[in-house]
This record gives structure tokens, sequence and C-alpha cells, in this order.
């Protein structure tokens, strides 16, 4: 769920190893995500930390961004649950990435923005474990 919340891609890959690669995969969709949406860097820095702006329109949209790119969001701003448990940590007992999962499927919102900002807040609000780094 580390990247779930990365992305929370937004970098929200918690407590998952990740290769170098992979590191430079979400530094690449990172810094596309936000020349795309012109989010407030701080805000992302801050949703790290666990003060998500989801009322913030530009957040949304890069977390929406951020999701797809990753794959954890469909292009239908519908959660890939299949994705979303396939990044999660190792680490993470699979019962614990179910409750999240489970309580944050249906998040809702207007738009494909609103609605990841939503799930972004859901990950931070219901995680047992670290979800961003």
């Amino acid at each position: 769920m580390k990247t779930i919340a990365v992305v929370f891609a937004l970098c929200f890959v918690g407590a998952l190893a990740l290769t170098d690669e992979q590191k430079a995969k979400l530094a690449e969709y990172k810094t596309a995500c936000i020349a795309d949406t012109g989010v407030d860097t701080h805000l992302i820095e801050n949703a790290k930390k666990g003060n998500v702006a989801k009322d913030d329109e530009k957040f949304g949209c890069f977390s929406s961004c951020m999701l797809k790119k990753i794959g954890i969001m469909n292009q239908d701003g519908t959660l890939n649950e299949e994705v979303a448990r396939q990044k999660a940590p190792s680490t993470i007992p699979k019962d614990q990435v179910e409750t999240v999962i489970n309580k944050c499927k249906t998040a809702t919102g207007q738009t494909d923005c609103k609605k990841a900002a939503n799930l972004v807040s859901c990950f931070m609000d219901h995680k047992t474990f670290n979800v961003l780094e």
C-alpha cells in the first residue's frame, strides 16, 4: 500500500523496498504529474506527513495522475484492487492490506481528481502501517 498512498505513489510506497529502477520510475511519474497539474509541492510533502489536502483540486488531480500511472486507479477512476494488493509491501499482513482496501474502495468524488484525493485521504486515515515515505 506504500505505493498506494504513494500516490499516494505520491511517493506513497511506505515500507516497500523499491529497486533503483522503481524509484526512478516513481520520480519520473511524480515530475510529470506535478507538471501536468501545477500542484504546490508543499502539499505533496504535507501529505507524506499525514496532512492530506483533499479539498485542493490540484492535489487531487496530482493524486489521480499518480494513481493512474502506478495502476492503482483505473482510467475510469475506480480503484484497481488487484494492483493495490500487488503494490502493498510484502511485510504487511494481508489482512491489514484487505482492511484498508475494503474501507477505501468505495471512495467517491464528482471527478477523478476529487475521488483520488478522497482515496488518498482514506488510505492515510485507515492505514495501520506507513504508507508514505
